[in-house]
């Protein structure tokens, strides 16, 4: 009989709630404690303390997702109160500069916040957790050491897809920020800020999409502490299967048992009719090129057993596995 995948352990993503006061790993600890530490884990992205919302857990073979889920865009609401600035650029910092703020008007702010979106080189903050010489830059900020590092070096490609001004209360701007990975929207705040010829601090930082998961749709501790006390173990509507998620891949349906084991064995398969599967979606778009696209590859029961490529002609998809789901 054959054996279906996913049995072993729970497998998908749990998608947190993360409340201010913990870090990332405080998740997972908590977690690791009520569904056994042998359980393969991992987080997409991660939020400090002082950060609230959306924080996906990654379970057994979806760890594997991580690298994909990662790229994916996310999105923040924030809050900044202009006229002070901490070192932080956020509450847990002290204040290192103050300016006037009053001329700032909503017709600016909107304005100037305009000129943030695109690409653009981003420089992190002293009080990050990106690594210099294997160790966070807020480890150098916490012990004096901050002139050891040039920042500028360190800088980032980044891009911010929307920031939109939400409210403005006259010193509070609430405003939302999607963007891609590495970005630092405490950065992004500042310069919205000197955009406008004044400073700002975060008073509040929530994200409200990762991983093509909202807030909506995801779950305090408390929540996931009750549904574990009633069903015993992980499960759906909690856990969001491999195959369900919103990777922003072309699905591909492959039922043939010789194929799929030709793929896990590493070798490349040709699907006279692939092109019925993915016509009309991005994958098929790319008829004529040489350019591959990334694919999640479904079993005959739907289930996702690997992420390949897929390099489409007139007449058929050649498709290769890159990486295991099972």
């Amino acid at each position: 009989m054959e054996k279906p995948p996913h049995s072993q352990g729970p497998c998908g993503v749990l998608v947190v709630d993360k409340p201010v006061g913990m870090i990332s790993k405080d998740v997972s600890r908590w977690l690791s404690k009520r569904i056994g530490s042998k359980v393969k884990m991992g987080h997409a992205g991660t939020l400090d303390p002082a950060a609230e919302g959306v924080l996906p857990i990654l379970l057994g073979k979806a760890t594997r997702l991580q690298d994909q889920l990662l790229d994916l865009p996310k999105t923040y609401e924030c809050d900044l109160r202009l006229g002070s600035e901490t070192d932080s650029l956020d509450l847990d910092g002290e204040v290192v500069k103050e300016m006037p703020f009053s001329h700032v008007t909503r017709q600016a702010l909107e304005e100037a916040s305009q000129t943030l979106v695109g690409k653009q080189q981003q420089t992190p903050p002293i009080y990050s957790a990106v690594k210099f010489k294997g160790k966070p830059l807020y480890f150098y900020a916490r012990n004096g050491r901050a002139d050891e590092i040039d920042l500028d070096a360190l800088a980032r490609s980044v891009e911010i897809y929307e920031f939109k001004i939400l409210e403005f209360s006259g010193q509070i701007v609430t405003f939302r920020l999607r963007c891609s990975k590495g970005t630092y929207v405490r950065v992004a705040a500042k310069t919205l800020a000197e955009k406008l010829g004044t400073c700002g601090t975060i008073t509040r930082l929530c994200r409200s999409e990762s991983s093509g998961v909202d807030r909506e749709h995801a779950f305090t501790l408390e929540e996931i502490e009750n549904f574990l006390e009633k069903s015993g173990k992980l499960r759906e509507p909690l856990l969001i299967p491999m195959e369900s998620l919103d990777l922003g891949l072309d699905s591909l349906p492959i039922e043939d048992s010789r194929s799929i084991a030709r793929l896990k064995s590493g070798q490349k398969i040709w699907l006279e009719d692939g092109l019925a599967a993915v016509r009309g979606s991005k994958l098929g778009e790319l008829i004529g090129n040489r350019t591959q696209e990334k694919l999640l590859l479904l079993d005959k029961h739907g289930r996702a057993f690997g992420l390949g490529l897929g390099h489409l002609k007139p007449d058929g998809l050649q498709v290769e596995m890159k990486r295991s789901l099972l």
